[in-house]
């Protein structure tokens, strides 16, 4: 089976689903969106998506994609266990990988199951920021099981380049390793700096008329929605913890050479990090030795 022929479902018409349910449209056969909320429904449909409830959205669909926050896909995945769905690809899009891969590894034989994680978003969610081209130019990571036919991972590969995505593929624990200290932490330390900063701005309500764009942009992050930061902490807790120990240090580490007083130290220290990120071009060069 091809994508052109395929009848595809999307579960949770958010940020991510709502532009896969965009971006695949015009690409396959036939659409469905789930959603629970109202809203979005009715938003959903004004962009002439199709939504229904699950199961008839379940019914004669080929390619299943799971766009829900990480631990109502690990539920639904439970609930797959004693009644799977009969498609040629189950999919998912969450941004921890090893529970999820973890849980398609327990489905019954006959799943053709793929992990997989869009490296693209915004920090604002809701299917009101979806688009179809959210995908373009992003890479694409896709972490095959032991679920994983090679006509599911054919099917998986169309569906990412229909979106204008280039695939990455990589084990689940390897993934979860680089995203907790490509991503997770980013998160921390936005949400940290803005923690830091809040007892001034409360002071000193100027601060915010201050701000510019380093601060605008190095904070970004904090705005990104909860429960999806929360549920991609708690799957990946142990290596966000490792992260976060290692932010710790360089953070003790520039403390220690700020108290110091030494600027050409200082100076020395921050050289090398500055050259690395300016190597780092348009956010996709390379960064070997870092």
């Amino acid at each position: 089976m091809d994508l052109d022929d395929a009848r595809v479902t999307v579960v949770g018409l958010g940020l991510i689903g709502g532009s896969l349910a965009l971006g695949l449209q015009p690409r396959c056969r036939g659409l469905a969106g789930v959603d629970p909320d109202p809203k979005t429904i009715e938003l959903a449909r004004q962009a002439g998506i199709e939504v229904r409830e699950l199961e008839p959205a379940l019914l004669g669909a080929d390619v299943l994609v799971l766009a829900t926050p990480v631990r109502e896909t690990l539920r639904l995945l439970q609930a797959f266990r004693s009644h799977p769905p009969a498609v040629a690809l189950l999919m998912d899009v969450g941004s921890t990988k090893r529970q999820i891969v973890a849980a398609m590894e327990a489905l019954p034989d006959h799943v053709a199951a793929v992990g997989g994680h869009p490296l693209c978003g915004k920090e604002r969610s809701g299917f009101q920021q979806a688009e179809a081209g959210l995908f373009l130019g992003s890479q694409f990571v896709l972490t095959p099981c032991s679920r994983t036919t090679p006509e599911a991972l054919r099917l998986a590969e169309q569906l990412v380049s229909a979106l204008g995505a280039s695939i990455l593929r990589m084990a689940a624990d390897r993934h979860d390793r680089l995203l907790a200290a490509a991503s997770h932490l980013p998160y921390l330390l936005a949400a940290a700096l803005m923690d830091s900063v809040a007892p001034l701005g409360k002071q000193d309500p100027a601060l915010w008329e201050v701000v510019a764009s380093g601060f605008l942009s190095t904070s970004r992050l904090a705005a990104s929605d909860l429960t999806m930061m929360v549920d991609i902490l708690a799957t990946n807790q142990d290596m966000t913890l490792s992260a976060l120990s290692g932010a710790q240090a360089a953070l003790e580490q520039l403390r220690k050479l700020l108290a110091g007083g030494n600027a050409g130290q200082l100076r020395e220290h921050l050289q090398p990090l500055q050259q690395r990120r300016m190597s780092f071009q348009d956010g996709r060069g390379s960064m070997h030795g870092a």
